[in-house]
This record gives C-alpha cells, sequence and structure tokens, in this order.
C-alpha cells in the first residue's frame, strides 16, 4: 500500500534538428524485474525495476529512463506469490505500481522534454468557450 524511493539510475534523451508540423507523441512504461527485500525501517518490500520511454514520430527526438521503486504492504505475503524464478503480484499491487510508474515518470519526462526542446508527452488542458462571457470590472 505505499511506494518509496522512485529513483531514475538512467537517462537518455536526445533532440535532432528535424522539424515538423504535426508531431504525435507517445509513452509508454515496462516493469522489469521484482526482487524482495528487507530493510530495517521497512520491513520486507518489493524492488521494482521499471523503464520509461517517450517516442515522437516523425523522429525529432525521443527520452528514456530506467530506474526503481520499493513498493511495501502490511501484509505482502498475501499480496504475492514468489516462486524460486518468479514473483506474481495481485492485480491491486500491480495497478498500484502501474499508476506510480506512470504518472511519476510523466512528471520527470516533462521537465526533460522541455530541457531538450521536445513537446511534453501528456495533453495540456485546452479551454473551450462556446459562449461570450461578461466579467466584472475592475474599479
Amino acid at each position: 500500500m505505499g511506494i518509496a524511493n522512485f529513483r531514475i539510475h538512467k537517462l537518455d534523451g536526445s533532440r535532432s534538428d528535424k522539424t515538423a508540423e504535426e508531431i504525435k507523441v507517445s509513452s509508454n512504461f515496462k516493469i522489469g524485474t521484482l526482487k524482495r527485500e528487507k530493510k530495517g525501517s521497512f520491513g520486507d518490500y518489493i524492488l521494482v525495476n521499471f523503464g520509461f520511454e517517450v517516442k515522437y514520430s516523425p523522429d525529432i527526438g525521443n527520452i528514456s529512463f530506467e530506474g526503481t521503486l520499493m513498493y511495501y504492504h502490511p501484509e505482502l505475503d498475501k499480496i504475492i506469490k514468489e516462486t524460486t524464478d518468479k514473483i506474481e503480484l495481485s492485480a491491486d499491487a500491480t495497478k498500484e505500481i502501474s499508476e506510480a510508474i506512470l504518472q511519476r515518470s510523466l512528471v520527470e519526462s516533462i521537465d526533460i522534454a522541455k530541457r531538450l526542446g521536445l513537446p511534453v508527452p501528456i495533453r495540456l488542458p485546452k479551454v473551450k468557450i462556446e459562449n461570450k462571457l461578461k466579467f466584472a470590472k475592475a474599479s
């Protein structure tokens, strides 16, 4: 029921000199390996390795990084199934981990995209006004 220590260990980003009138942006993440570990203040937790990538079409640049996060739950033994070569997570744990990776990775990639001069990897809100609006005049 908790995510801690979201860390990026490897970062890659580039911007080409290409220009385009219309740019499609897609982002994706993957959960890599899982490892059960123990830390004094946390107790048992799952160390999650992940990757995140932003692609632009046409190919004007890219952003990718790899990192880890710690997932802990007070009843960890009830939500995971561990064998010698696999760890299976419950659907709720997988959802919580996936949302944390996606949300935090998108926030990180916004800053990287701005530094590289690339479009941000999320749709920014747009306001649509259908009628004329009247506002109070300041005195």
